[in-house]
């Protein structure tokens, strides 16, 4: 059947999650099109090898869940997993919608008859853009027109095999450039081989210090920042970078022994290597080793403030990752070195101490000179030229109060883009949250980051830097009624630095979602006033598959965003999105030649999801 309302509501709401954290940073549409594949077809828990690439388990969670199975045997709901040690309510209700608790056999190669019967095929087309034309059309430097057409073909059989082609053309392209987008086909737990892919993938080891792509976890608030790597995975219908195109595969070559090794060609770059997997009891112990060849050698005109950047036309990274948990005490890390022997690494512990308390501490240094395209571990810039200090907790407080806190302090110890010397700073975030009754929430979260940044409209030859603050208050309130879920958000926005002088905004937004058998509705209303692009305030809204977009507000004006879903039948699922920007008093919206006349902007997507 169709994807339920209920959990592409609950898409949303992690969703919602991820860019109160990332903020204008966040690129969520992977991590959207991962959660609504696992919507789409559901893991079966009592198949563990299928859990292995879910967002939020880790896989000592998995372990015990299968260690249960063979004690207790197959869980007849999802509700059961309260029942395994390592699983809460918390992380039970989050992965709900995706996991569903049925009989399972192991099974042998399935033949085409079976493939047939038993495949699940998913068909997904949508088309939208924009109703007003951006200036762009009207001078000609724009071609095409101003649509974005989608289509994407998935066929799954359980865990085993899947199989992803996708199209699509872009908003400035001719019906002629719509072109083949990606395509991937998956096998999984086949004898030895543990994984195939062929075609796009991404590649996910360890803690991204020497090797991650596609999306990677940033820390949520109150909870460390370990990353729990799923190795080779398909890379997402529609991604537009990061991912690889080859072949790779993960071979079991023993007990708790397995090799991944992949190769990959894409335009100007070659990668190719492997990773080493052993797992013990409480241990993860990993090994990568990766090599990059670049197609034309990257010179650079020499200025100050790139002494450290990459030269040349090849690179290699060898990195050693480990992950060890007991009890309470959750122990990880990775440490990488370069061709040239530059290091960086990341070490963290987690305790919990129970009745949901927790603290977290974690360390990372990234060279200045470390080079490796493909890095990407936890960081507030990028894995190279930074250090810092992170500590994140979770405290309940009396009156049934969660406190949830993380701190960041950071140095870059060489120059880094928009900050031409040495610089410093912190991140302070805080939250106060109760549940009021059964179905009330509120919440009061504060944001306080601190940098430095070059001086705007001085001679960068001069190298000034000045320091800059910039605050957020957030009061959030959810209630459920019925059929009704209404989320009433406040936020107030500050912004102070020397030459840019201060800036500050509000805004308020009023979101209300029904709920009624095959149908869903959310209408959304955003009032704001923020000065500049500095004390800019970013919403989250809810969203259509490929379809994604975060906006980021600033000025005054306001925002409607308005879904629907509906399950036509088993089979097809309809949704319509539908969003209007004004500006009053304003000429235009946006710069350039995407900028459109007039103080209105609405965009429109429709989209269409079949399964059979």
């Amino acid at each position: 059947m169709a994807v339920p309302t209920l959990a592409s509501a609950q898409v949303d709401a992690a969703i919602e999650q991820w860019i109160d954290e990332r903020g204008s940073d966040a690129d969520a549409s992977e991590l959207s099109d991962i959660l609504l594949q696992y919507a789409d077809n559901p893991a079966n828990l009592n198949d563990t090898a299928s859990l292995s690439s879910l967002p939020f388990l880790s896989p000592f969670q998995i372990k015990s869940l299968h260690n249960y199975i063979l004690l207790y045997g197959q869980l007849v709901s999802v509700r059961e997993l309260l029942m395994v040690p390592g699983f809460d309510s918390l992380i039970v209700d989050r992965i709900a919608p995706l996991v569903k608790a049925e009989p399972f056999e192991e099974q042998n190669i399935p033949s085409l008859s079976e493939l047939l019967r038993r495949g699940r095929h998913t068909l997904v087309a949508g088309i939208g853009g924009t109703v007003e034309q951006a200036e762009g059309y009207a001078n000609g430097h724009y071609s095409g027109d101003n649509l974005r057409a989608l289509l994407c073909y998935r066929f799954t059989f359980g865990n085993r095999i899947s199989l992803q082609i996708s199209a699509d053309k872009d908003p400035t392209e001719g019906w002629g450039g719509y072109f083949l987008n990606n395509f991937s086909l998956a096998l999984n737990d086949i004898g030895r081989l543990e994984k195939m892919i062929v075609g796009r993938y991404n590649l996910q080891f360890g803690q991204g210090v020497a090797l991650w792509t596609g999306f990677a976890p940033f820390s949520l608030l109150g909870a460390s920042p370990v990353r729990y790597a799923t190795g080779i995975r398909p890379a997402s219908a529609f991604s537009e970078e990061g991912w690889q195109q080859g072949v790779a595969a993960t071979l079991r070559l023993a007990r708790g022994l397995s090799l991944s090794a992949f190769g990959s060609r894409t335009d100007g770059e070659w990668l190719g290597g492997g990773h080493l997997a052993l797992r013990r009891g409480n241990l993860v112990l990993g090994l990568t080793a990766a090599a990059v060849f670049l197609d034309d050698s990257v010179q650079l005109r020499d200025y100050a403030y790139n002494q450290d950047y990459f030269r040349g036309d090849c690179t290699a990274t060898l990195g050693l990752d480990a992950l060890w948990q007991s009890g309470r005490t959750l122990l990880f890390g990775e440490v990488a070195t370069d061709a040239e022997g530059h290091l960086a690494g990341i070490g963290g512990a987690r305790l919990s101490v129970g009745g949901g308390n927790s603290i977290g501490l974690t360390l990372r240094h990234y060279d200045a000179r470390y080079h490796n395209p493909h890095a990407a571990a936890y960081a507030l810039s990028q894995t190279r030229n930074e250090q810092g200090l992170s500590l994140d907790a979770q405290f309940q407080l009396p009156f049934r109060v969660t406190a949830l806190l993380g701190a960041d302090l950071q140095r870059h110890t060489a120059l880094r883009y928009g900050s031409y010397s040495p610089s410093s700073g912190s991140w302070l975030r805080m939250q106060l949250s109760r549940r009021v009754g059964g179905g009330a929430e509120v919440s009061l979260r504060y944001l306080h980051r601190l940098q430095q940044r070059n001086v705007p409209g001085i001679d960068s030859t001069l190298y000034l830097s000045e320091e800059t603050l910039r605050r957020q208050l957030q009061g959030q309130l959810r209630l459920t009624l019925g059929p009704w879920r209404l989320t009433s958000r406040a936020i107030l926005s500050w912004f102070d630095a020397g030459q840019a002088g201060r800036q500050g905004g509000w805004l308020l937004s009023q979101e209300a979602r029904y709920t009624h058998g095959r149908w869903q509705a959310t209408l959304q209303a955003a009032w704001h006033d923020i000065d500049g692009y500095y004390a800019r305030i970013t919403l989250s809204e809810s969203n259509l598959q490929y379809a994604f977009s975060i906006p980021t507000l600033q000025g005054r004006g306001l925002r409607l965003a308005a879904v629907v879903r509906c399950d036509v039948g088993r089979w097809l699922n309809l949704g319509f999105k539908y969003t209007l920007t004004a500006r009053p008093g304003e000429e235009a919206i946006g710069s350039g030649d995407a900028a459109t006349p007039g103080p209105l902007r609405q965009t429109f997507h429709l989209q269409a999801r079949l399964r059979f």
